[in-house]
């Protein structure tokens, strides 16, 4: 059962992270400028490829209200 809490906390972050990134190609935003609106550097986009288990709820709020998606565009179980 821990197991499983463990895998879920690790994979629903990396659900989100997959979904800003292909809202990201989709309308052509330099990471620049997404980096802006998560106010990271670009370094740490990069890192958050790699494993996004340091994003954070400010973080994913910011990006949601700058960009005028819903918090469900990025946790619809849809295919990325």
């Amino acid at each position: 059962m821990a197991k499983n809490n463990m895998r879920q906390r690790t994979l629903i972050p990396k659900i989100i992270w997959a979904k800003i990134r292909y809202f990201q190609m989709l309308d052509d935003m330099p990471d620049e400028v997404l980096a802006e609106y998560l106010n990271i550097c670009t370094k740490t986009l990069r890192a958050y490829d790699k494993g996004a288990a340091n994003l954070t709820l400010g973080q994913i709020a910011g990006y949601i209200d700058l960009t005028d998606r819903k918090m469900t565009d990025l946790i619809a179980d849809d295919a990325v």
